[in-house]
């Protein structure tokens, strides 16, 4: 009869176990963009009370906008934000710095002002065409502004990347200056920064941002979570508790 009850109680928590396991991942990508929609509509409240800038840090959020940064439910890791220079409103891509959420093909989870999610690694953009389009755009600026005294307040033409999204384009400085950028983290993949390549009346510039690929989720049952674990162990103490009556009865009976 205790054997029985011992088999039943084993399967139960095996069972259990699978579940919480084999819904575990998905979880942890919903809840980590969850995150990052908290912190960009953060940044967004930030920006509103300082001139359309955001903060030098995701720090400066706390306490005032974010009671303490969230935190990837995936091991614990942090997020890390870039805002493109002299942009007004400003522009910001959140990056979750763990590799190996379960997304297929295996990816970053990326969140853009510009583009919203993103998947950098599975659809890499090719960036010279990028540099090629912001050069040319360099030259047709220059020369509307030997034209017009200034640089021009939009685009007559649309230019895209290759990431497939329009350059955007902004003038500064009642039209002294101006910044036009590649939107997003379209070029993560090939090692450039959010917003790289861009370019201004200075030239083309572009920031370097070196991550390691991204790699395949782990296996179900290596990362348990803590409800898992708690009913592990639960389990365990039920077993060693029957087995040790079990043991007592047959005792009993010898004698």
């Amino acid at each position: 009869m205790v054997g029985r009850r011992l088999i039943f109680i084993l399967l139960v928590c095996l069972l259990f176990l699978a579940a919480s396991a084999w819904t575990q991942g998905p979880g942890d990508e919903q809840k980590c963009s969850d995150n990052l929609q908290l912190l960009l509509r953060s940044l967004a409240k930030y920006g509103k009370d300082h001139q359309n800038h955001y903060p030098d840090k995701l720090q400066d959020l706390v306490p005032r906008y974010l009671s303490q940064l969230p935190a990837c439910p995936a091991g614990g890791a942090t997020y890390a934000r870039y805002s493109v220079i002299r942009h007004d409103p400003e522009r910001a891509v959140l990056i979750c710095s763990y590799p190996s959420h379960n997304l297929k093909p295996p990816d970053y989870i990326v969140l853009s002002g510009d583009r919203g999610s993103e998947t950098p690694f599975s659809r890499l953009a090719d960036p010279s065409i990028c540099r090629r389009t912001l050069v040319q755009l360099g030259v047709k600026l220059e020369q509307e502004k030997a034209r017009l005294g200034q640089y021009p307040q939009s685009l007559v033409n649309e230019l895209r990347c290759s990431c497939g999204d329009a350059i955007q384009y902004h003038p500064l400085e009642a039209g002294k200056s101006y910044v036009a950028y590649c939107p997003g983290a379209a070029h993560l993949g090939s090692g450039l920064a959010p917003f790289s390549p861009y370019l201004t009346p200075a030239g083309l510039k572009e920031d370097n941002l070196v991550i390691g690929p991204p790699l395949p989720p782990a296996q179900p049952l290596t990362g348990l979570s803590r409800s898992s674990l708690a009913a592990l162990g639960v389990a365990v103490s039920i077993l060693l508790v029957l087995f040790v009556l079990s043991m007592r009865r047959k005792r009993i009976q010898l004698d």
